[in-house]
């Protein structure tokens, strides 16, 4: 697939995406406000364009990331460029809701252009490697034509669903919703056991024993959530609600922020005030539910 490809946004996924291209063989244009975000990728012989008219001109395929879809939708929605654009293929690998993929879609088909959207669930230094993994969601018949292009990123890209917001929900899900409180609880444990010295290699090696039984939990939670039984079986709300109490007593204690342990409190809060307080950890999910 011999194509011009066109990166706008040269930070460090932006830059890291461009070089994965150029590595790759593709002929490779990137395109960034700041220019002087682009020198280290002119010295590596990338082409770096004057302008983001440029840029788009002379592309076939136009990949997106720079900090929200508001923001590409303001670069983009010129008639000069949406013009450059037509019939090109354009993916965004920006980070946004599912939401703003479906507004960006719909902007797209009205300027007769190809739009996939994309989520990148890797760290700069990743991308171009067999770790890297990316989503893509849309038009499966555009993700196969593109393929050759987006496995530049990364062998394990994956097609998610035709709807466009499938990306972004499963970014928005997983590693936003999911991994990054795992992370968010990995830094309050890590606080409590240096402060208590407590060893933290003993705390690492801890938390890597519990990846196995926090596995099926997410199993035992899922199947309680599919059939709406939330008989508490097993603990009851009242007692979890025990844990995010100490920790904010600790905190206190220790002069550490416990804002995370005050928004699981009055979670729970909520759920016992409502006369759920025997019922199974798996009835927080209609607490959120009702906002």
């Amino acid at each position: 697939m011999n194509q011009n490809v066109t990166v706008i946004g040269a930070g460090r996924m932006g830059s890291a995406l461009a070089a994965a291209l150029f590595k790759k063989g593709f002929a490779t244009t990137v395109w960034n406000r700041t220019c002087s975000k682009t020198d280290a990728l002119s010295r590596l012989g990338l082409r770096v364009a004057h302008s983001l008219l440029e840029a788009v001109s002379e592309a076939d395929v136009v990949i997106v990331n720079i900090s929200d879809y508001h923001s590409t939708l303001q670069l983009l929605r010129h008639p000069d460029v949406e013009s450059a654009l037509y019939g090109k293929i354009l993916v965004q690998l920006t980070t946004g809701t599912p939401d703003e993929a479906r507004e960006m879609e719909k902007w797209a088909q009205r300027c007769g252009i190809q739009y996939l959207d994309g989520a990148i669930w890797s760290a700069p230094m990743m991308i171009g490697t067999p770790q890297s993994m990316l989503l893509y969601s849309g038009s499966e018949e555009l993700y196969e034509r593109v393929k050759p292009v987006l496995t530049a990123f990364g062998e394990n890209t994956r097609f998610v669903g035709t709807e466009i917001g499938e990306a972004s929900a499963f970014d928005l899900g997983v590693l936003v919703g999911f991994l990054m409180n795992a992370m968010f609880g990995f830094l309050q444990g890590y606080i409590v056991c240096e402060a208590e010295n407590v060893s933290l290699e003993m705390y690492v090696q801890f938390v890597k024993n519990l990846l196995p039984a926090l596995e099926r939990g997410v199993a035992r939670i899922c199947g309680k959530l599919q059939g709406k039984d939330y008989v508490g079986d097993q603990a009851s709300l009242e007692a979890w609600s025990a844990a995010p109490k100490m920790l904010i007593s600790w905190g206190r204690d220790h002069g550490v922020d416990h804002s995370i342990a005050d928004a699981q409190l009055s979670l729970f809060d909520k759920a016992i005030k409502a006369g759920k307080g025997q019922a199974d950890f798996a009835y927080l999910c209609e607490v959120l539910k009702a906002g």
